[in-house]
Order: structure tokens, then C-alpha cells, then sequence
């Protein structure tokens, strides 16, 4: 709060005013439209106004106005205009360079610092500080999550807190929304092949169950916004880039904003023909987004967008191979022209209106859909998916003179209908039918959660949630003409599953919080893991996995706020794991993955997270130098986990063994520097420990560093230009890395092929971003 006070002394913005009128305005988050309480209007180093909790505020002028909005943790937006009868919306966008910004939780907007749990906030700054598109080099900078990918731009699965690796294909154990729409389906699977990451603006990162408020995913919960018009009028925005092995990326951007609404229309096209044979990549991409605000109660947003993408399969290498730095790919794989495309359309309409000062409602639906196909080594599949569903949260707020209120009630619901053809598939040319399955998955729950503000600094939340689920299988090829056909065909509703949870925080001072908490999660058996389209068979057996998660952690900013700082300590307590391990045939292929509860598993560990920023108001070279380092400690042992439930002589005992897929040590720094001229560097190191692969322990993936750095210069040329250049390389030293492992295979046999490679030697990329501003 020092740091806003001694900006705002220093800014000189003139409020004119002559015949007074009263000129209102609203305050809100520009990409979670939520008010934000307590920002200053300013003018002359002078505080004119305060907004409150519903984020309005009221002051006194003429037609004629200019001033500046301020909050903690969101940059300062200049507003400006000669009507001073209307009703001003004005969105703010979160800063940079700060651990500890504004997050969301459900209905209220709160700083990162009273937030009893742990929170990453990814911001554009974050966002854009190596080439944009590639999100895992952002995202592995975040202690306690890992990013991995099968295809160059495609195929992602994240772990949080060593969850999430459950299966070799996409991503599982946490939930994932964009701009408010789940991107993970109603069977629990997370596809981000179709994501533009290139114009996310904001992400945050929730670690650890959060079902109370979520539902499904032990893991945690992901939530991208894209971005959103930061300034008031009409801005046309080109965007290229262009890098080794024929990298090629293009946005073109036009944006509007004015006190009553904001859009903006992209398109992108990516192309990448890769540093592996048949492993080309091309996308194309376009999205609208749009915020309405008729009045200071309400505000509509809308959001649309279609992808196309086409990445194509080289398979995997196997440990020498990989080793050799080989260009390579599995012969299977490249006699059928391995492929993965996805046509994908998403829309969905939020509405944000306020009753009163003390009551509130979002309330969003969405539609969406893709049709999916993909050549693999033994098959052809061909997936057509559509999925619906609606969010209702009611925010509640109660002020009293020592305790406060804040509540939130509602609800969700999602359906997902799949429709899964798979075909037999040798050198190119498609086989038999092998499975022709309809799927009807539904998850729904009710949830309510309550913070209550307690005397001397502290705070106590509470929630829970009921969890609904339902499978409905219809097997096509059970017909007259199968009369031997296994019928795959059934109907299963999982018992409700009930995710308490509970956290006390104290806020030592206005600069430092510690929390403790336990919170239960669940995850529910994805259709990949029921489905196994290979086979053409049903796992029927599975149950939810189920967790309960004990942290204790501290954040804070010190050192005039220069230091910020979060540390977390977990243990998190996982039964009835899914599991998944790969069969692979006589020459190593993996064929396909079966899925079973295994048994249970124990997540201990422990992240730090610590930047230091160092601003210039008066710059001789520097503006700004930042640096930081993040490290996560990971002590994941399996707990009465076997290989299978058949309890015979065959079934082996994994207890005590570490987690396969899990790096026990995984490290980030970096240093950011701006110089007062434009020119800024980035630049970062990331460590990834050596780590078992294998139930046994047998086998290790091997450990291994990467340097990233970014060169850049922005100016603004004139009133109305702003441009942005730009060069940069990855994995700058030449280390060889996976950019995925298929974990769990069997090494009985031939030595099988499981690891993704990564360039084996640098890349390189350039670019420019170029606006005009009406």
C-alpha cells in the first residue's frame, strides 16, 4: 500500500473540472470481470476516490475529466473523456513481475497474499518471456507442475504435484477452463492440442485438490484467459515470428474498447515441419471475445473460436536410440503416416450481474465439440465428441463491524457425448472395423464454500462438495452380424463422492500470510482408461481415485515489496490409484495402455518460490532487474500398490518404490532485465532431476538442463505506433531431453520405445509485433 501512495504523489494527471457534476464508475478485472474493491482515482498526486467492495466508485466533475486508476497488484489505466453523465466501466489489467497479484475464487476478488492455498499466477509479462507458443517453457517454471508433450505441439499432459500422469496420452487429474469453458470433458480427459496459446493473457495455477468449488481433479485446477483489450479505442495488432526447422507463426488482431464494451478478433496460422522425421505441425486458429457492460450491474461476455490442427506421429525412440541422438521414428508408425487432427469449435455466453453490494450471480453455458482423427501403429481411429453444460455461482457478502462473510453457493453440470471408431491399420491401408462404441458421460456437483474474516488477521474457509457420475457404453458392433462380439454395452453411476475441505490463514502483517489446511479431491476413470479401442474392450471395474491433502505454507512481500515470496509444504495421501501401463509387442511398440487401481500412493514435498524486482524511477541503464528461482522437492513412494488386483503368484508388490514419471528435484532461475531505452533481456535455466520411469526402479530417465534467452527492443513510434522485436534461442547449451516418456512399459522383453525427443541441438526464432492505435 506504500508503493501505491508514493506513485500516486508523483503522478500529475490534471482532473478538470468546472460546473460540478457527479461522474460514476465501476472498477473490475479485466479478464475475471470481477469488481475490484479498493482502487484509488487520482489525479494531481491526489487520492479522489475509493471504489468499494461492488467496485464503484464517485466523484465530482465536469464533461471534462483525465485521471489515473490504481490497485494492488494491476498496472495503472489512464482514463480520459468530455462526458462526465455517463456511467464509466473501466477494466484493469494485473501486473507483472509479482508472485502475489489479485486471483479469483469464485465470486470475490482477493489478493494472492489471503488465499489459504497455493496459487501461480501467470501473467502476459510471464506469458510472452520466451517465443509465446510453446507453453511448457512458461508453465515448468512454476514449482510443483510439469508440462510434457507427445507432438511438437499436441499431445500435452500436466502433472501437478506428481499428479496427472496416469496415462501416456493427453492429460488427466485436473481440471483445465478456458475463459470460463472446461476444457477437460465430462470423462475427465484434458485435450489442449487446440489451444492458441500464443494469446493467453492471464493463467492461474491452483495446486492440489480443489473439488470443494471444481469438482473432479486431484491435481488441481488450471484456468486460462485469453487476452482482452487492456486500453480504451481501436487498436490493429500484427504479430510474426519465424525459427529453426521452419517455424512459422502469424497473428493478425483487431481490438476494441470503450466504457461499455471491449472485442477482439484473431487469427493465427502456425507452421513447424520439426527436428524429427514425420513430426510436421500446422494449426490454424480463430476467436472472438467480447465483454458487454450495459449498466454498472451487469456485464455479458461471449466467447467463440475454431482450431484446426494436424501433428503429425513419429513414434517413440527406445533408451539407445535416444541416447544416440538418432532422428529416427518407429517403423509402424511411418508405414502408416502417423497423424493426429482435431477440428475444434467452442462457444460459450457468462453473465455477471450484482443484486446488491452483499449479492451477486455468474452464471455461464457453453457448447462445444471436435471431431478427432488419428494413425497410429497398429490403427486408425476417428472420434467425433460434443459437450455441453452451464455454471451457476452465487457470491455472498456480509459485513460486520469485526467479522466478515464471503460465501459462495451454485453448482455445474457437464455432459459429454463420444462417438469412438477404431479401425485395423497396416502400411497405410485401413483394416476392419475393430470397435464402434458410443459413449454418454455426465458429472455434475453442488458446492458451497465460506470465508470468514475473524479478528486480529485471521481467516477460516470452509466448503464442500457432492460429485455426480454417470457412464452410458453402447457397443454398435453387438449385432446379428457379430455373433461372437463380446457385448461392451452398460450403464455405471458412481457413488457421489463428497470433497470436504477446511484452511486457517493468518495475516501476520500487510505484507506476510501463513495458511494450513486439508482438503480431500477425486478423480473419476477417464474414457481412455475405460475405453480401450485397440482391443475393443471395456474396463468396467474401475473406481474414482480418491486423495486427501495436508498443507501448511507462507507468502508474502518484503523489502518494500521488492522480495516476494511463496513457500508450501504438502503431503498428499492418494487411494485406489489409477494407473496405467503400456503393452508393447515383440519389437517394442507400445500398442495401447490398460488402466486398473493399483493401489495407493503418498505425495510429500515441499516448493519455494522467490522473485526479487528492482525498479527504477530515475533509470541510467535500467528500468527494471528481476531475478528469480523457483525449486520443488518431490518424495512420491507407492503405499500398498501392486501391479494388478489378482492377488496370485504373478502379481508384484511396489510398495515403498518411488513414483514413476516423478523428478525428485526440479529447479528454475532466471534474470530479466529493461533498460530505460526498451531493450530487455530474459533469460532462464531449468533442471530437471534424473527419475524413475518404471514401478521396479529398474530403469531412469535421465536428468538434464535447459537455457532459454530472449532479446527484445519495444518502442512506441509516434501517438499511434507500438512496436515489439524480438530474437531468442532454446536449449541454448545443446542438452538432450525428452519432451516426453511413456512411463510404466514392460523391459521383460525388447528394450521398448518410450522417449520423445527434444531437439538435440539449439533453436532459434525472431519476430516482430506491430499495433496502431486510432
Amino acid at each position: 500500500m506504500r508503493a501505491i501512495t508514493t506513485w500516486l504523489l508523483m503522478t500529475a494527471i490534471s482532473l478538470q473540472c468546472y460546473a460540478q457534476q457527479t461522474l460514476h464508475g465501476k472498477v473490475y478485472d479485466i479478464y475475471t470481470q470481477v469488481p475490484v474493491k479498493g482502487a484509488f482515482i487520482s489525479a494531481d498526486g491526489k487520492i479522489l476516490a475509493t471504489t468499494d467492495v461492488t467496485g464503484n466508485f464517485n466523484l465530482d466533475c465536469n464533461n471534462s475529466y483525465a485521471f489515473t486508476v490504481m490497485a494492488a497488484g494491476y498496472d495503472p489505466q489512464t482514463v480520459q473523456g468530455k462526458d462526465g453523465n455517463k456511467q464509466l466501466m473501466i477494466g484493469l489489467t494485473a501486473a507483472s513481475y509479482n508472485l502475489n497479484e489479485i486471483t479469483v475464487n469464485a465470486a470475490t476478488a482477493k489478493g494472492n497474499l489471503l488465499v489459504p492455498k497455493s496459487v501461480a499466477i501467470l501473467t502476459r509479462q510471464d506469458l510472452q518471456r520466451n517465443d509465446g507458443l510453446f507453453f511448457e517453457n512458461t508453465l515448468n517454471l512454476v514449482p510443483g507442475v510439469r508440462m510434457e508433450k507427445r507432438t511438437m505441439s499436441g499431445g500435452q499432459r500436466i502433472t501437478i504435484r506428481g499428479y496427472g500422469n496416469g496415462t501416456n496420452f493427453n492429460g488427466t487429474g485436473y481440471k483445465a477452463y478456458l475463459n470460463g469453458i472446461p476444457v477437460t470433458d465430462a470423462e475427465g480427459t484434458t485435450i489442449l492440442d487446440d489451444i492458441d496459446f500464443s494469446i493467453l493473457g492471464r493463467v492461474e495455477v491452483i495446486k492440489g485438490p480443489a473439488s470443494s468449488l471444481y469438482g473432479s481433479g486431484i491435481g488441481g485446477v488450471l484456468k486460462m484467459y485469453t487476452l482482452k483489450p487492456a486500453t480504451l479505442g481501436t487498436r490493429i495488432t500484427q504479430e510474426a515470428l519465424a525459427g529453426s526447422y521452419g517455424l512459422f507463426r502469424t497473428n493478425t488482431r483487431v481490438e476494441y474498447a470503450d466504457d461499455k464494451s471491449s472485442v477482439m478478433l484473431n487469427y493465427g496460422h502456425q507452421n513447424y515441419d520439426s527436428y524429427r522425421i514425420n513430426s510436421a505441425s500446422k494449426k490454424d486458429f480463430v476467436s472472438f471475445i467480447g465483454d458487454f457492460h450495459p449498466n454498472d450491474k451487469q456485464t455479458f461476455s461471449v466467447y467463440t473460436a475454431y482450431n484446426s490442427s494436424n501433428d503429425q506421429l513419429a513414434g517413440q525412440l527406445d533408451s539407445i536410440q535416444f541416447a544416440q541422438k538418432k532422428d529416427t521414428g518407429e517403423v509402424p508408425y511411418l508405414n502408416n503416416h502417423g497423424y493426429v487432427a482435431f477440428e475444434t469449435y467452442r462457444a460459450g455466453l457468462s453473465h455477471n450481474y450484482a443484486f446488491s453490494s452483499h449479492v451477486s450471480n455468474l452464471t455461464s453455458a457453453y457448447f462445444s465439440g471436435y471431431k478427432q482423427s488419428q494413425a497410429f501403429a497398429v490403427g486408425l481411429s476417428s472420434n467425433m465428441v460434443q459437450n455441453l453444460g452451464a455454471r451457476t455461482a452465487l457470491g455472498l457478502n456480509f459485513a460486520g463491524n469485526a467479522i466478515t462473510w464471503n460465501g459462495t453457493i451454485g453448482a455445474e453440470y457437464q455432459k459429454t457425448n463420444s462417438f469412438k471408431k477404431s479401425y485395423g491399420l497396416a502400411n497405410n491401408v485401413p483394416g476392419a472395423l475393430g470397435g464402434d462404441l458410443e459413449l454418454a458421460t455426465m458429472q455434475y456437483n453442488i458446492f458451497t464454500q465460506w470465508e470468514i474474516k475473524l479478528p486480529q488477521g485471521f481467516t477460516v474457509t470452509a466448503g464442500v462438495s457432492n460429485n455426480y457420475i454417470e457412464y452410458g457404453i453402447t457397443d454398435r458392433l453387438a449385432n446379428s452380424a457379430n455373433p461372437t462380439h463380446k457385448d461392451q454395452s452398460g450403464h455405471k453411476t458412481f457413488t457421489p463422492v463428497v470433497t470436504p475441505q477446511i484452511t486457517v490463514l493468518k495475516s501476520l502483517n500487510e505484507a506476510v500470510s501463513v495458511y494450513a489446511g486439508v482438503s480431500k479431491g477425486y478423480s473419476a476413470p477417464t474414457s481412455g482408461q475405460v475405453i480401450i479401442p485397440q482391443i475393443s474392450q471395456v474396463n468396467k471395474d474401475l473406481q474414482p481415485e480418491k486423495s486427501i491433502q495436508y498443507e501448511v505454507g507462507a507468502k508474502g512481500n518484503l523489502l518494500q515489496e521488492r522480495l516476494s515470496f511463496q513457500l508450501a509444504v504438502f503431503d498428499m495421501e492418494i487411494k485406489d490409484k489409477l494407473t496405467s501401463q503400456a503393452i508393447t509387442d515383440n519389437t517394442g511398440t507400445v500398442l495401447y495402455t490398460v488402466t486398473s487401481n493399483a493401489g495407493g500412493q503418498q505425495n510429500r514435498g515441499a516448493e519455494v518460490d522467490l522473485a526479487y524486482t528492482i525498479r527504477y524511477d530515475k533509470p541510467i541503464v535500467f528500468s527494471l532487474i528481476r531475478p528469480f528461482i523457483s525449486y520443488t522437492y518431490s518424495n512420491f513412494t507407492y503405499d500398498h500398490f501392486k501391479s494388478d488386483n489378482n492377488n496370485n503368484p504373478k502379481t508384484i508388490d511396489y510398495s515403498g518404490n518411488k513414483a514413476s514419471g516423478v523428478a525428485p528435484h526440479l529447479f528454475n532461475g532466471g534474470i530479466d532485465f529493461i533498460t530505460k531505452w526498451g531493450v530487455y533481456l530474459n533469460t532462464t535455466l531449468q533442471y530437471v532431476d534424473k527419475m524413475p520411469i518404471t514401478y521396479d526402479n529398474n530403469h531412469y530417465a535421465d536428468a538434464y538442463t535447459l537455457l532459454q534467452a530472449k532479446l527484445g527492443y519495444k518502442h512506441s513510434l509516434g501517438k499511434h505506433f507500438n512496436l515489439d522485436v524480438f530474437a531468442g534461442g532454446n536449449n541454448i547449451t545443446g542438452s538432450r531431453y525428452y519432451t516426453m516418456v511413456f512411463l510404466n512399459a514392460n523391459f521383460s522383453g525388447a528394450t521398448p520405445n518410450i522417449y520423445l525427443p527434444g531437439p538435440y541441438k539449439a533453436t532459434w526464432y525472431s519476430g516482430f509485433n506491430l499495433s496502431y492505435k486510432f
